[in-house]
């Protein structure tokens, strides 16, 4: 059986990229938000997002839940796991790209260790969805560690 999953986005943007905005929503109501340059160039822009903000988010969430999936597959109860990412967007000769995402987790399980959590979370972030479809962005996983 073949498991197919469509989720839509969209986004408008008027005016120049300096001095315009944008607005981005999600069809389930989830996100809608303006951006602009200025969310994108700056910490805390007013309640504004930005794509590379939601690159993370999107790739903590999907990364986040296929630790968890692998830990319950592994026989740990009790998972909980927090997952961030860090996404760096860079001025190259090429023009502007992602050049890096930079992950860390937490999670909790009964008899849970850090090696098994480091092996776990690297799977993870080799087979996770998002992870799959962001292979042309070096995605690195910078911590894991067991909290609780």
């Amino acid at each position: 059986m073949v498991i197919r999953v469509r989720k839509r986005a969209e986004a408008r943007w008027a005016g120049t990229v300096p001095a315009g905005k944008g607005h981005i929503r999600t069809a389930s109501g989830a996100l809608d938000s303006d951006y602009s340059l200025h969310s994108r160039e700056r910490e805390g822009a007013a309640l504004n997002t930005n794509p590379e903000e939601l690159i993370g988010a999107g790739l903590a969430g999907c990364f986040a839940m296929s630790v968890a999936n692998l830990l319950e597959a592994a026989g740990y109860a009790d998972v909980e796991v927090t997952a961030k990412a860090m996404v760096q967007l860079e001025q190259t000769d090429a023009g502007f790209r992602i050049t890096e995402i930079t992950l860390s987790l937490t999670g909790s399980a009964a008899a849970l260790t850090d090696d098994a959590l480091a092996r776990i979370a690297d799977e993870a972030k080799r087979t996770c969805p998002i992870s799959l479809a962001l292979a042309g962005t070096t995605i690195t996983l910078a911590e894991t560690k067991v909290v609780g």
